[in-house]
């Protein structure tokens, strides 16, 4: 048996750090659902999993709407014995005002299956000797209350068991917040073959106790802080299972740390970034460290410039707030640079304690630049 598992799709994203690609990035998303979706006619799968977040919320628009059922119209009509899975997320979960109510779901045949029982759902493909079961997202979940995959055990008949999970898994990065939990002792215990997971952006393998239990990722890239995933092939045997990543991306997502000790102007930095330069890139760059004295950074500015040379720049001064090391013994206080320092330091920790880190860093600046000046330097 063959199955695709996809997930956190987010059709109709707002992508509002994407500024004017927005509409672009969005028609990428849809390319990337209906890629996926040709992968499992291609490799004829006989199921697809979409394990939550088809949409960005419940309020996308009909043509968003439209556009991803006919995509899975499409998908049914070519590959007769498909059949489709589909399970609310927590941006599309299910409630009155779910979009999952739209009369277009309800038109889409029996091999169409929205799950929907909040104490969980089972469907057995007698042709398959397969049990599919989930789990919705439902609006008015109490996060810590609810334990989704506690609520499923295996088909006594099925000779393959694959469950369906919106939620997270404790980790550093996550914080528990936002949706139910499972776990590596309950995934160990579950009893099935296969768990198709959602919710994590970060492509995860979390296999345990001889349970396979995965996170695609998004199929195309969504935000700036998680790398695309890639639908996953799955391929069940009687012995054991197999699977494939199948990338239908096409942005990438890199992060980069500039040293800014590096940097003897903003020459230094226009040619580092430049090296990264691709239009399929969307680089998340920040400058770390403490500048040089007298170098100063236009980053607004020289974002703006390179525009142009990525697919997307997110440029960020990460220069630390810190006072320069300098022994107060050396200027005493009754002198112009002694006072300077002092009055400084005291601005330095009055803008800190208070949280303002914008307001720290200017003026770190600004005392790294005026004990420059003071000692009788230039600026560029």
């Amino acid at each position: 048996m063959k199955l695709l598992h996809i997930a956190d799709i987010h059709l109709g994203i707002k992508a509002l750090g994407f500024g004017d690609r927005a509409d672009d990035l969005r028609g990428r998303i849809q390319i990337a659902f209906e890629s996926s979706l040709q992968i499992a006619a291609e490799r004829a799968c006989d199921v697809v999993l979409v394990a939550g977040d088809l949409f960005d919320s419940n309020r996308v628009g009909r043509r968003t709407l439209h556009a991803a059922t006919s995509a899975l119209q499409n998908l049914l009509a070519a590959a007769p014995q498909t059949h489709i899975f589909l399970i609310p997320g927590n941006h599309d979960c299910l409630g009155d005002d779910s979009i999952y109510h739209a009369s277009e779901f309800s038109q889409l045949g029996d091999r169409f299956h929205l799950l929907t029982d909040p104490q969980g759902e089972t469907v057995y493909l007698e042709h398959l000797d397969a049990a599919i079961h989930g789990v919705p997202f439902v609006c008015d979940f109490k996060q810590l209350d609810i334990q989704p995959l506690a609520m499923l055990s295996p088909h006594p008949q099925a000779a393959f068991n694959i469950a369906m999970l919106h939620v997270g898994i404790p980790m550093s990065h996550w914080d528990g917040a936002d949706a139910p939990s499972t776990s590596p002792e309950q995934i160990a215990a579950s009893g099935m073959d296969y768990i198709a997971l959602g919710h994590f952006h970060n492509a995860q393998n979390c296999d345990d106790g001889g349970v396979v239990a995965r996170y695609p990722g998004p199929p195309e890239l969504i935000n700036m802080q998680s790398p695309p995933g890639a639908p996953l092939l799955v391929e069940m045997t009687a012995s054991g299972v197999s699977v494939e990543a199948v990338p239908v991306a096409s942005l990438r997502l890199e992060k980069a740390e500039i040293l800014a000790a590096e940097l003897q102007s903003g020459a230094d930095l226009t040619e580092k970034l430049r090296a990264y330069a691709a239009q399929d890139l969307v680089l998340d760059a920040d400058i770390v460290g403490m500048l040089p004295l007298g170098v100063r950074l236009q980053t607004e500015q020289l974002a703006e410039e390179l525009a142009d040379d990525f697919y997307r720049l997110s440029l960020t001064d990460n220069t630390a707030v810190a006072a320069l090391d300098i022994d107060e013994a050396q200027y005493p206080e009754e002198f112009v640079t002694g006072k300077f320092i002092r009055m400084m330091q005291e601005r330095i920790q009055q803008v800190q304690a208070e949280g303002d880190e914008h307001a720290a860093r200017i003026a770190a600046e600004a005392l790294r630049l005026g004990v420059h000046l003071l000692q009788g330097g230039e600026l560029e």
